[in-house]
């Protein structure tokens, strides 16, 4: 099995495994990576690939390593700083990587969190007449996996509010 069918058979069968969400907020659930790892690790094992995950003051890196052969898919992201409220530096840098982590294994197993969005989508909301707020809020959530949870949650209100501005703003910050 070559490396690209090792990972889209992990692909399909973790999507297959049922993974509920355990992570909770005031704005939506989502997956924590006790909810994620074991599942990954025990498709892992069972088709013979590793998951290294590194990080530079630049760069989170995910290795997706294939143990029978020599092949590596790498998944990567910019690094973004976390700022906890009352946080050590440590300890807003271990958050950053906590989430950087998370994102690079939903990037690589295409793990979906489409509920953040749904959740912010207003139904009243004439859909086809503005595409060029749709044409942003499509951009903004392509780059929403990058996110620290207070670039999220700002991120999700200008979507909820259409602000053309903000998003605007958003994908000049994060470089469309």
């Amino acid at each position: 099995m070559t490396i690209f069918e090792k990972l889209n058979e992990a692909r399909l069968r973790y999507q297959n495994a049922g993974i509920k969400k355990s992570g909770t907020n005031k704005y939506f659930t989502y997956y924590e990576l006790a909810d994620i790892l074991p599942e990954i690790n025990k498709l892992a094992n069972e088709l013979k690939f590793c998951c290294v995950v590194n990080f530079t003051s630049e760069t989170a890196t995910l290795d997706f390593v294939d143990l029978e052969g020599d092949g590596k898919i790498t998944f990567t992201s910019p690094m973004a700083e976390t700022r906890l409220s009352g946080g050590q530096p440590c300890q807003n840098l271990g958050a950053s990587q906590t989430y950087l982590k998370r994102y690079l294994y939903q990037n690589c197993f295409e793990i979906v969190e489409s509920d953040i969005l749904d959740a912010t989508m207003d139904p009243k909301a004439d859909t086809n007449s503005d595409s060029e707020v749709e044409n942003l809020i499509k951009q903004v959530q392509a780059k929403m996996n990058t996110m620290s949870d207070e670039q999220l949650d700002f991120t999700n209100k200008a979507i909820a509010g259409r602000d053309v501005q903000k998003l605007k703003a958003i994908l000049s910050k994060m470089g469309k």
